[in-house]
């Protein structure tokens, strides 16, 4: 089922990854919409109340890769998030 963009990330750059990511499937996505998946699905169950969009945003402008981010995720390193959230 593919996910419901909210109204408050419609038109973003983070909803055209994480529309793409899912149309193109896991296997074939690039690093963004790989992130913009992961943001969306997993991250909130690993830490909590971030924003995927927000945190998404922050680590492409960062330059992070998607297994950096969920390394960042697992170590549950809030202070790096907090800092991708609002970048």
């Amino acid at each position: 089922m593919p996910t419901k963009i909210r109204e408050c990330d419609a038109g973003t750059e983070f909803a055209e990854a994480l529309t793409a990511g899912e149309e193109t499937g896991p296997a074939s996505a690039t690093d963004p919409q790989s992130m913009a998946m992961f943001c969306e699905d997993i991250m909130p169950r690993m830490v909590g109340a971030f924003s995927p969009r927000l945190v998404w945003e922050g680590a492409q402008k960062a330059g992070l890769t998607t297994l950096q981010l969920h390394e960042i995720c697992h170590r549950k390193d809030f202070a790096a998030l907090d800092n991708l959230q609002f970048s």
